[in-house]
């Protein structure tokens, strides 16, 4: 399913950046977790991504993932979380492992984004991310967001990371059970297991 020509309005060209805490480009699971976890926090976020909401749930697809053993349980407590904020029934014992269907999780963590707060922008690809004063400006076909962090989820939008000055984050996250917890370092919303490019 493409994207409407006409779903974003474009920002006038004279208009002033939009001011946000996070940006999180790509709307995958990994994107979608960060903005749960940062919204929650009260930050003001909002996840970009070039597709429709359809198209990447579908490119999820319906294989699960299954828990391979986490010590904590962390990733079991924050599914459940998920379940709670947005009704969707996700964990499922199968021969005695817990697994989440790759698609349905990704559109839960969406919703549960979207719940706390977070602004979603499907169809409206980032084009580029400059580095100005201690933000970053991330420009779209529509819009353009001061953001004082940029995180970069999937291996797509990491290419968009140029400046090395720029307070971006990269995550490269494959689809795995544990995608919330991955997602939830107290201060910037990812694990240690983030690069910095």
């Amino acid at each position: 399913m493409p994207c409407p020509p006409s779903l974003l309005d474009p920002t006038p060209t004279d208009a002033p950046p939009l001011t946000i805490d996070v940006a999180v480009v790509g709307a995958g699971a990994a994107g979608a977790a960060t903005a749960w976890h940062l919204a929650r926090r009260g930050l003001s976020v909002t996840l970009l991504e070039q597709r429709s909401a359809g198209v990447v749930w579908r490119a999820a697809g319906p294989a699960p993932w299954a828990d391979t053993g986490l010590s904590s349980g962390l990733a079991v407590r924050l599914w459940r979380q998920v379940e709670q904020a947005t009704g969707a029934a996700l964990l499922h014992v199968v021969d005695g492992v817990r697994q989440v269907r790759a698609d349905q999780a990704t559109a839960a963590l969406t919703a549960a984004a979207t719940a706390w707060g977070a602004r979603l922008r499907h169809c409206d690809e980032v084009v580029a991310i400059d580095h100005s004063a201690g933000s970053a400006l991330v420009r779209t076909h529509t819009i353009t967001l001061s953001a004082a962090r940029v995180v970069l989820t999937g291996a797509g939008p990491a290419a968009l990371a140029t400046d090395p000055a720029a307070p971006v984050v990269t995550v490269v996250t494959r689809g795995c059970f544990a995608v919330p917890a991955l997602t939830a370092h107290p201060e910037i919303g990812l694990t240690d297991h983030s690069t910095r490019p």
